[in-house]
């Protein structure tokens, strides 16, 4: 597995049609990590993407 920077993989995410799971694998990062970065940075998950990260908050 080869270490992707949050930030190129944000911009995968956006460019491709790769899925949040396929980005997340391919960068060595958690899925709500990357979940996380891209709502930071401002970008919706698609639809698809949603159902695989949930956030509670207390």
């Amino acid at each position: 597995m080869t270490y992707t920077p949050l930030s190129e993989s944000v911009e995968l995410y956006q460019t491709t049609e790769l899925s949040l799971s396929q980005v997340a694998s391919r960068a060595g990062v958690d899925e709500s990590e990357l979940a996380s970065e891209l709502r930071a940075s401002g970008i919706a998950l698609r639809s698809e993407d949603q159902d695989a990260v949930t956030t509670t908050r207390y």
